[in-house]
C-alpha cells in the first residue's frame, strides 16, 4: 500500500513505530484505525461535548435576550440572566438536569410488577380458577389416600404390622414398625406382645410430600412466568430518540422546560397573551402519562408543539420502572396533585396560573388517565386525552369505580393511527369494542380537526374519535420500533407529520370553548 509520512501521529509509547514498519511511515489502513481510536477516546469525546455545550450556551444567551425583551425583570429569575462562569459549570448543570437514569434490576421488577401482573392475569381467567381448584383437590385427595393406603402398612385382624401393607409388607418384620411409623398412617391399635393398648399416631411424610408438591408446583410455575415477565419488561424498555433528548436539552437551556422530580414541565412561550399582572397564565394545562416502558423524554417534541399552542404540559415521571402494574399501588390522587402543584409553583420564571386542567396519556398511560378521572377528578378535570387507546382499562389492573359515561360533562378525545396494531388487536378482542363504547361518553359526529368545537358540545360530554391516516402506535412519541408484546404497524407517513397532526387535533380539543360563554 501507499506509504505516507506521519511523524505527528506517533504515540509516546511507540505503538505506531513497532513491528516491521518504518517509524516514520505507516500504512493507510492502520492510520485509519489509529485515527478512529483517537476519535473515539474519552478525551476526544469530552472535547466534542464541550464544543456542543458551548454552542448551546451561545444559542441560549441569544434566546434569553429575545425572551427578556417581552418579559419583565421581576418575572424572570436573576439566575437565568447570568452566564455560567466557565464551561465546566454549565456542563455540570446540564448533566444534573439530564442525569442518566439506570434501569431497575430483574429482582426489583419481579417483586414490584411481575408478580402482581402474573397473579392478575391468573385471577382474570375462570379457567385458571378451575384448574387451580382441581389441582388442589387432587393434591389433598392424593395425600389422604396415599397416606392411608398406598405407602402405609395396615394392621391385620390379629394386630400384626405389615401383613396387608403394599410396600412395608415386603420389608423384614423388624423394619415394618419403623416404616409404618414414618411413612404410613395407622389407626389406634395394639400389639400382640403388649399387655397394654398403646395408641400410635404418626405424621405421614408421604402425605406431606404430596401436599408440598401440590403447593410447590403452581408456585414454581408462577415464579417462572413472573421471571419471564420481568426479563421482558427489562428488555423492552423504550428509550427516546437522540433528537428528542437534544430538543429537551435545548428547551431546558432556554427555560422553556424544567425537569422536576415528578414530571417534565413544558411551559408556553412568554408573550403578552400568556401573562396577567405578575403571574404567568396558560389557558389549559395537561397532565400526561407516558405509555408503558416508554421514556418520558420521548414525548419532548410533541409536548413542545403543544406548549407552543399555549398549553402547559406536565409529562409524568414513572422512572425507574416506567409502568404502573396496579392502580392500588399508585396513589393517583396524591401524585396528580403533586404534579399539578409542582408544575405551577416550581417554575424558575414565576408562578403560573392555569385556567383549566386536563389529563391524558398514551396507551397504558391513557388507561391511567381514565381511572384518575373516573375515581378522583371528575369534578375538576372535564377533558381526557387518549392517544393509542382502543379498549377500556382492565378492571384487574386499573379498577374504575364508575365509567366516564356516567359523568355528563366529561369530554374525551381519542386519537389513533390507522396503522396502530395495538388498537387493531384490542378491537378484535371479544367484547372490547362494545365495552369501550358503552363506558366512554357518547361519540360525537362533529369533527374537531377543522377548528373550534361546535357550540354546546364541550358541556354535554362527548367522545371525539380521530384517526391519523398512516400513523402507528409508536408515532405518538419519539421512540421505536415497538416490538413488544407484538410488532407495531408500519407508519406510512413521517413521524413529524403524524405528531404535527396529533398536536393540532389535541390543541383544538383542549383550547376549544363553548361559544355561549
Amino acid at each position: 500500500s501507499k506509504k505516507i509520512d506521519a511523524p505527528a501521529l506517533a504515540s509516546s509509547d511507540g505503538s505506531l513505530s513497532s513491528g516491521h514498519h518504518d517509524p516514520m511511515m505507516i500504512d493507510r489502513e492502520e492510520l485509519r484505525k489509529k485515527i478512529r481510536i483517537k476519535y473515539e477516546s474519552n478525551i476526544a469525546r469530552a472535547y466534542r461535548e464541550a464544543l456542543s455545550l458551548n454552542a448551546k450556551l451561545c444559542r441560549s444567551k441569544a434566546n434569553l435576550n429575545a425572551l427578556l425583551s417581552v418579559a419583565s425583570p421581576d418575572v424572570v429569575t436573576p439566575t437565568l440572566l447570568t452566564t455560567p462562569k466557565n464551561l465546566n459549570t454549565f456542563e455540570d448543570d446540564e448533566s444534573r438536569l439530564l442525569e442518566e437514569e439506570f434501569p431497575p434490576s430483574v429482582q426489583d421488577i419481579l417483586h414490584k410488577h411481575a408478580w402482581p401482573f402474573v397473579l392478575s392475569q391468573m385471577m382474570r381467567s375462570k379457567k385458571s380458577y378451575r384448574a387451580l381448584f382441581a389441582w388442589g383437590v387432587l393434591g389433598i385427595v392424593s395425600a389422604y389416600y396415599g397416606g392411608h393406603y398406598w405407602w402405609g402398612s395396615m394392621y391385620n385382624n390379629e394386630g400384626n404390622y405389615g401383613s396387608d401393607g403394599i410396600i412395608t409388607s415386603s420389608l423384614p418384620s423388624t423394619l415394618n414398625p419403623i416404616a409404618h411409623g414414618y411413612m404410613g398412617s395407622a389407626p389406634t391399635s395394639t400389639t400382640t406382645s403388649s399387655s397394654n393398648n398403646t395408641p400410635h399416631s404418626h405424621c405421614n411424610l408421604f402425605a406431606l410430600g404430596i401436599l408440598s408438591l401440590t403447593v410447590g408446583i403452581p408456585y414454581l410455575w408462577l415464579r417462572q412466568s413472573a421471571l419471564k415477565v420481568a426479563h421482558r419488561l427489562l428488555a423492552n424498555r423504550q428509550n427516546a430518540f437522540k433528537s428528542a433528548k437534544n430538543l429537551l436539552m435545548d428547551r431546558i437551556a432556554i427555560g422553556r422546560v424544567q425537569r422536576l422530580k415528578r414530571c417534565d414541565v413544558y411551559y408556553p412561550s412568554l408573550d403578552s397573551d400568556n401573562r396577567s399582572g405578575e403571574q404567568l397564565r396558560a389557558r389549559c394545562g395537561l397532565i400526561f402519562y407516558p405509555g408503558a416502558l416508554v421514556d418520558r423524554t420521548a414525548y419532548a417534541p410533541i409536548a413542545s408543539r403543544l406548549s407552543e399552542l399555549g398549553i402547559l404540559v406536565a409529562v409524568a415521571n414513572l422512572e425507574p420502572y416506567r409502568i404502573v402494574s396496579r392502580l392500588k399501588e399508585y396513589a393517583v390522587r396524591e401524585e396528580v396533585m403533586h404534579i399539578l402543584s409542582d408544575s405551577v409553583l416550581l417554575c424558575n420564571r414565576g408562578v403560573w396560573t392555569v385556567d383549566e386542567w386536563a389529563i391524558g396519556g398514551h396507551s397504558m398511560g391513557g388507561h391511567m388517565a381514565i381511572a384518575a378521572v373516573a375515581d378522583e377528578f371528575s369534578s375538576t378535570m372535564k377533558k381526557v386525552v387518549l392517544w393509542g387507546v382502543g379498549a377500556y382499562p382492565d378492571p384487574n389492573t386499573y379498577p374504575c369505580k364508575r365509567s366516564l359515561r356516567e359523568f355528563k360533562d366529561v369530554n374525551a378525545l381519542v386519537v389513533n393511527g390507522s396503522n396502530d396494531e395495538f388498537v387493531k388487536r384490542a378491537k378484535c378482542m371479544e367484547g372490547k369494542v362494545v365495552e369501550f363504547e358503552a363506558k366512554m361518553p357518547p361519540a360525537s359526529g362533529n369533527p374537531i380537526s377543522a377548528g373550534v368545537l361546535p357550540p354546546g358540545d364541550m358541556r354535554r360530554g362527548h367522545t371525539y374519535n380521530v384517526t391519523i391516516e398512516g400513523g402507528n402506535h409508536a408515532g405518538c412519541a419519539h421512540y421505536g420500533p415497538q416490538m413488544s408484546p407484538f410488532p407495531d404497524g408500519i407508519r406510512s407517513i413521517t413521524l413529524e407529520q403524524q405528531q404535527r397532526r396529533m398536536a393540532e387535533v389535541t390543541g383544538n380539543f383542549l383550547l376549544g370553548k363553548d361559544k355561549r360563554d
